[in-house]
């Protein structure tokens, strides 16, 4: 069996990507994620208030 060499592959990723590319691609990661997180936490906030609304006959916030 073979060895399988990878320098050459991870030489050219090392020269290929830099780390200003690596934060910018973080960074857009984190911007399109907040808002999804926030509307995550205000439809579990709308359920629980229409749930309690059904339960309990009375809508509170």
């Amino acid at each position: 069996m073979n060895t399988l060499d990878f320098s050459p592959v991870i030489t050219s990723l090392t020269t290929a990507v830099t780390p200003a590319q690596i934060i910018t691609l973080v960074a857009s990661i984190i911007a399109f994620g907040i808002p999804f997180v926030f509307m995550w936490f205000g439809m579990r906030k709308v359920i629980k208030i229409f749930r309690s609304a059904v339960m309990g006959g009375r809508i509170t916030v």
